[in-house]
């Protein structure tokens, strides 16, 4: 029987040799890849990339029965509009770390709460332990740790939700600088200007009314953002403002009957309509899907298109939806081969045992 290195490609020392390298240019991969946030391109979850590298982004994540969209402004800055219940903190975090990776971000400089229901900020401490975040925006509202600690309720009401306290505390503990939603204010970020409609009030009778109203402008198109507001802000807006019209609407209330009015909707005439909801759930109501097709809308919806996104290109409106991940994981697998063959196909160069020389030695 022949020997191991009679019949083997490589003789044993050189296997050795081979199999030693693999596994330290394979740890040392592994090690680059994940301290270089490469692991972000390999979650399992699916994502809208089509736009990567544009100015403007509006990402809407489906997250079932809950709100959750990610802007990317032309000056680089982030924001976020809602993170979803507390059950979709990871899906969020993971989709945010993907985009951002893609634009060589790695913060969100505003996180906007519209109001203090769980479904629009339940996701909130999941992000506040993955990312750096410079600005809360937060609702009217004290929660019932900062009453206990005498903040003056003068200013504001304050309400016993469990989650909108653990998410203010957290923010307090990680030094997030706080914005109270109020109308009247503006943001520039590159050419994108932000106004906020409402709230106008300090106090509302419903939690839904505390919900930050915001207008966004870009290349002369405009993107209305509603949160859950109901008939009252609607016709509270329709009032104060004498141009509502948006070519984008989120609307409001996961498309609850309580908001949505057929005159509301003629003073926007969205050529887009965003309903964030769940597949086979009761809202939208087919009154609100009806006024909006009565006015020729395009109804997307995350119950039938997942996430998707819009950007703004030429003074045009683009719409792209979310893809799989086939083709990094195929990238990864394709880079470890690499890895493999250059390693094996080393060429091993030995040094030779030289002969020993023989001295003459030259007899007299």
């Amino acid at each position: 029987m022949k020997k191991f290195k009679d019949f083997s490609f490589y003789k044993r020392e050189d296997f050795w040799i081979r199999l030693s390298l693999s596994i330290l240019l394979l740890a040392l991969f592994v090690v680059l890849f994940i301290y270089c946030g490469g692991s972000y391109y390999f979650y399992n979850i699916k994502t809208v990339n089509a736009f990567t590298g544009n100015d403007f982004q509006l990402h809407v994540i489906d997250v079932g029965q809950a709100d959750c969209m990610l802007l990317i402004f032309p000056d680089d800055t982030t924001m976020m509009i809602d993170c979803g219940g507390e059950n979709e903190g990871d899906l969020v975090a993971r989709y945010v770390k993907r985009i951002l990776k893609q634009e060589d971000l790695s913060q969100i400089d505003y996180l906007l709460l519209t109001h203090s229901d769980e479904d629009h900020i339940g996701g909130a401490i999941e992000l506040l332990n993955s990312f750096e975040i410079k600005y809360i925006m937060r609702p009217k509202l004290y929660c019932l740790d900062e009453v206990e600690n005498g903040l003056n309720l003068a200013d504001y009401n304050s309400t016993s939700s469990g989650i909108y306290n653990r998410v203010i505390m957290t923010a307090r503990a990680q030094n997030c600088e706080f914005i109270f939603n109020a109308k009247g204010l503006n943001f520039d970020f590159g050419g994108c200007r932000l106004e906020f409609l409402s709230p106008s009030e300090d106090s509302y009778s419903k939690s839904n009314n505390y919900s930050a109203v915001v207008m966004l402008e870009y290349q002369n198109k405009k993107m209305l953002f509603m949160g859950d507001s109901e008939f009252e802000v609607e016709n509270e807006l329709l009032l104060t403002y004498d141009n509502l019209q948006a070519d984008i609407l989120k609307v409001a209330h996961h498309g609850s009957a309580s908001s949505s009015s057929i005159e509301f909707l003629n003073a926007v005439k969205p050529n887009y309509a965003i309903i964030c909801a769940r597949e086979n759930a009761s809202l939208p109501t087919s009154t609100v899907l009806n006024n909006l097709n009565s006015i020729g809308s395009t109804i997307l919806s995350t119950a039938l298109n997942g996430s998707f996104a819009f950007t703004i290109q030429n003074g045009e409106i683009e719409v792209a939806y979310e893809e799989g991940v086939g083709f990094d994981i195929a990238l990864l697998i394709s880079i470890i081969t690499m890895l493999i063959i250059l390693t094996w196909g080393i060429k091993i160069n030995k040094k030779k045992k030289q002969p020993e020389k023989i001295e003459l030695v030259e007899k007299d």
